[in-house]
């Protein structure tokens, strides 16, 4: 993929959209915006959400949410390692909801990884990334050594999952009433 052709997605798909989508601000936005993100997400190639991952902050928090869109082995493993490397409250939230949607039980690592330095470095996701262990877990029965989220980070953690699911919906031209 040529500069040109990232340039024109982050243009198209992440300029106009990651302000209202990063860290928990899709619980605010992300739903008004799902049909507008969808559209969006039938214009962009598994590549050029794996090239969205592999860049910055900006462009991994649109990434994160077109993903579920485009999902395929690729993206997937785009995904987990964005997450796990990811520094920070920007773009944690919106990959944890990613890779819990895409990689299930394939997550935990990516989650426990991520959790460890944002304890270290107070980044200000664990909460959020412990919810989405917890799901993970309680889904799929999968053993993690994190702890057990707040009702609150679980609330946040379900709002994010509900809007990836109803982008998915959304994308494939499915209707999912609020």
């Amino acid at each position: 993929m040529d500069q040109g052709d990232i340039d024109d997605v982050i243009e198209r798909c992440v300029v106009p959209f990651y302000l209202d989508m990063m860290g928990t601000n899709a619980i605010r936005y992300g739903q008004p915006l799902t049909t507008a993100l969808a559209e969006a997400s039938r214009g962009v190639t598994p590549a050029q959400v794996t090239a969205l991952l592999r860049d910055g902050w900006r462009p991994q928090v649109m990434g994160a949410w077109y993903s579920v869109t485009v999902a395929g082995p690729e993206v997937t493993t785009a995904v987990l390692h964005a997450l796990a490397t990811s520094r920070g409250a920007l773009d944690a939230p919106s990959l944890a909801t990613a890779a819990v949607v895409l990689a299930g039980p394939e997550a935990i690592e990516p989650l426990e990884r991520y959790f460890a330095a944002d304890q270290a470095r107070g980044w200000g996701a664990s909460g959020i990334i412990a919810a989405a262990a917890d799901h993970v877990r309680r889904h799929h029965h999968v053993a993690t050594l994190l702890p057990l989220p707040t009702d609150a980070d679980q609330d946040t953690f379900t709002a994010l999952l509900d809007i990836a699911r109803r982008l998915q919906a959304a994308s494939s031209g499915d209707d999912l009433a609020p």
